[in-house]
């Protein structure tokens, strides 16, 4: 026989000034006010704590057999329900010492926008548990955020010398430097995240971005860590992200050898895929785009024609600039209104008006 469910607790805060009896002294009326609630519970069976304190009545109820509080609220928190939670937290938070509690109303305040207002109970926090890591790093993204680069900074690279191998620590000191405009200070704390934690995209993305931010020699390196972002973390939003940057850049190097007009090697080479394609079953011309697609998330050498590929889906071997005007004519075949990425629209213009 399975156990009921628990039930929830009732956690909230009111004005005191909401209750009826606003006319009577203020001491008075919240003595009457803390009477009457607690009562109320008491008639259903509840167990409850009631205090008034600046002006705020705050409630904590719980039924029996009822879950624990605390339990309840992080419970909300951990499956995405931050607003739901965000009254109780609040609650809770003004009437108790708690780190954990301190902690989580610093936090859901920062993500839902109140950066602020954060500060205090993430501090708070602190104060009660001056260990509590997670504190340090939340507060260092608040400051962050409301662009404190310097008390940031400050924040984490005391929790970075105190918690040497802490790979979060690494990643948000990163962020922050390089929010901060200190790319090159950023890069070695970057990395040491990434080998701390080889397998957060987050960490490697953070990588790329800072390494290209840099420029000059490093901006190689960061094209293959946006292509290791894509290949390891196919389905996360860090791969798509990186996805567009390997893209634009694409279509920035292929108009770095033809600064005007149009590329005719790509012509050429679009012609002939339309030609190649008009004799091939739709469903082959799907696979080989596919398997183009897959191919240039790892990058093509567009403008290096002594680089050649194959394909499993096609005969023959193929530049990469050959594979991306295949690629664009295949996409256009079944979108034609679809934005292939390629950057080869006026390409594929000239290509067609030569062919109608």
């Amino acid at each position: 026989m399975s156990r009921p469910t628990p039930k929830a607790p009732e956690i909230y805060q009111r004005p005191l000034a909401d209750f009826p009896g606003s006319e009577l002294p203020p001491d008075q009326h919240a003595e009457e006010v803390i009477t009457s609630i607690s009562l109320g519970y008491a008639a259903k069976g509840w167990n409850a704590a009631v205090t008034v304190d600046g002006g705020m009545v705050r409630v904590l109820a719980v039924p029996q057999a009822g879950m624990a509080p605390k339990d309840y609220l992080l419970g909300l928190l951990r499956s995405g329900f931050i607003e739901d939670a965000l009254p109780g937290l609040e609650a809770l938070y003004g009437m108790i010492d708690d780190a954990d509690i301190a902690f989580n109303y610093g936090v859901a305040l920062s993500e839902l926008g109140r950066v602020e207002e954060s500060l205090a109970p993430l501090k708070r926090c602190l104060n009660l548990d001056r260990d509590y890591t997670n504190a340090v790093i939340a507060l260092g993204v608040s400051l962050s955020k409301l662009r404190r680069y310097d008390e940031a900074e400050a924040a984490l690279r005391s929790a970075a010398n105190t918690q040497p191998d802490n790979a979060l620590i690494k990643q948000n000191l990163a962020a922050t430097l390089a929010r901060a405009g200190k790319p090159l200070e950023a890069l070695p704390f970057f990395r040491q995240a990434v080998s701390l934690a080889p397998n957060n995209p987050a960490a490697l993305m953070g990588l790329a971005q800072c390494l290209d931010e840099i420029g000059g020699d490093h901006r190689q390196e960061a094209l293959k860590v946006y292509r290791e972002v894509v290949k390891r973390f196919p389905d996360t939003d860090m791969a798509e992200a990186a996805k567009r940057v390997l893209n634009q850049k694409a279509r920035d190097d292929l108009r770095g050898v033809v600064k005007e007009g149009i590329r005719p090697d790509a012509v050429e080479y679009m012609i002939a895929a339309m030609k190649r394609f008009s004799e091939l079953p739709r469903e082959q011309v799907g696979q080989i785009v596919l398997e183009i697609a897959r191919l240039g998330e790892q990058g093509l050498a567009i403008n290096d024609p002594s680089k050649r590929y194959s394909l499993q889906t096609l005969d023959g071997e193929f530049s990469g600039l050959q594979l991306l005007s295949y690629m664009h004519v295949g996409t256009k075949l079944f979108s034609p209104d679809e934005d292939t990425g390629s950057g080869l629209d006026r390409e594929d213009k000239v290509a067609k008006g030569m062919t109608d």
